[in-house]
């Protein structure tokens, strides 16, 4: 009985310690995958994209330019979303897929794909936007129609 617990305490031990070794791996891979894909250049290019996008859909918002800047780069930078990221990705991707999508992102079709994704982003939204206003119309009488049946 004394020699069963012990064995079971012994292989509850080894096993966290595994547990523990591939959970830092498993990290060190989205980390690696964040590295790649220059994540923390296209964050910032995303957040500078985006704030312009805003300030023209805004004008009156200019003014207010350096503190929305400063907002946006205090809680939306790399620094500030980096293990949120990783956590992100770990919790998506298993160890094995995140090493495979490094290994494409570091070929040069995945550096470019990597560099594209902040404006493709950004013209994606646009075009998502773009499609709303100009059926707004339908939008809006779709929207009437559902709330006349309720």
């Amino acid at each position: 009985m004394k020699r069963g617990l012990i064995l079971a305490v012994a292989a509850a031990v080894l096993i966290g310690g595994a547990v523990r070794a591939d959970e830092k791996s498993h990290k060190a891979a989205a980390e690696k995958l964040l590295e790649v894909t220059d994540a923390e250049k296209n964050l910032q290019r995303s957040i500078d994209l985006s704030l312009e996008q805003q300030l023209r859909a805004n004008p009156q918002l200019a003014p207010a330019k350096e503190a929305m800047k400063k907002f946006f780069n205090k809680h939306l930078s790399y620094a500030a979303l980096k293990d949120d990221l990783v956590k992100m990705y770990t919790e998506e991707f298993t160890e094995e897929e995140l090493k495979k999508v490094v290994e494409f992102y570091s070929t040069p079709a995945g550096k470019k794909m990597a560099a594209k994704q902040p404006t493709l982003m950004q013209k994606g939204g646009e075009l998502g936007m773009k499609r709303v206003q100009d059926n707004a119309d339908e939008l809006r009488k779709m929207i009437e129609e559902e709330l006349r049946k309720k």
